[in-house]
């Protein structure tokens, strides 16, 4: 419940400074709350994408977050549009024209980024303060949704087109998901051992030079690129 408050708190707060920027632009206050508010859909769905984008092959990366940057840019410009006729008619837009700022791509990714960014470390924080309170992952296997609580979750590995994800009491599920994009979404609970392995930190029992041993008696390798960031998690030496 506090997660939520302070979550809901963190909008209602940049929301409000929107406003006062808006209402120095010449909005009146409650023009400028309904203006503001626009943003908010295209911060989260922004917020949303981003863990889902995988940079394993980076060329590919960037041009899916430069296009999912783009698309919600587009959208926040057609809300803001689409607020400034309701607010003063589709004639009076016409003729006054909408406010430059307001329509400006890059005041509007400095905008997205600023809230979103702010969004994003509050969740890390919240996440962190509030380790006990259940953490959810949904995901798609074999054409139906699956939910499971973090806690649940022992190691995922990428198997070439598909990637299983190792749950407890030996349920294991098949997802299309990039592994990347899977340690992203896990956060800092988890962590990458290898390019097809990442792994729950507290389901590691045992450290070995290049392999470890989990939970459920499952060994994963460490491939070179990731042993001294596993060591130090463990403090192996190597």
């Amino acid at each position: 419940m506090k997660r939520i408050l302070l979550t809901v708190s963190y909008w209602s707060v940049s929301v409000l400074m929107i406003s006062l920027m808006l209402i120095s632009l010449g909005y009146c206050f409650s023009d400028a709350m309904f203006v503001s508010m626009s943003f908010v859909p295209g911060c989260l769905v922004l917020r949303w994408l981003l863990p889902h984008i995988s940079f394993s092959d980076l060329k590919r990366g960037v041009l899916n977050l430069v296009s999912a940057v783009l698309a919600v840019i587009l959208t926040d410009i057609l809300l803001v549009i689409w607020c400034h006729i309701l607010m003063n008619g589709m004639m009076a837009s016409f003729y006054s024209g909408f406010p430059t700022l307001l329509v400006n791509p890059a005041f509007l990714a400095l905008v997205m980024i600023v809230l979103t960014g702010g969004d994003y470390v509050l969740s890390r924080y919240l996440k962190s303060r509030f380790r006990d309170e259940p953490h959810p992952v949904t995901f798609t296997s074999d054409y139906r949704k699956v939910t499971l609580d973090l806690s649940e979750i022992i190691y995922v590995e990428s198997r070439d087109t598909e990637v299983r994800v190792y749950a407890t009491e030996g349920r294991h599920y098949r997802n299309k998901t990039g592994i990347t994009q899977w340690e992203n979404l896990l956060g800092e609970d988890f962590i990458r051992v290898h390019r097809s392995f990442v792994v729950r930190k507290e389901s590691i029992q045992d450290t070995l030079y290049d392999s470890l041993t989990l939970a459920d008696g499952t060994s994963v390798p460490v491939s070179r690129k990731y042993r001294e960031m596993v060591a130090t998690l463990k403090g192996i030496q190597q």
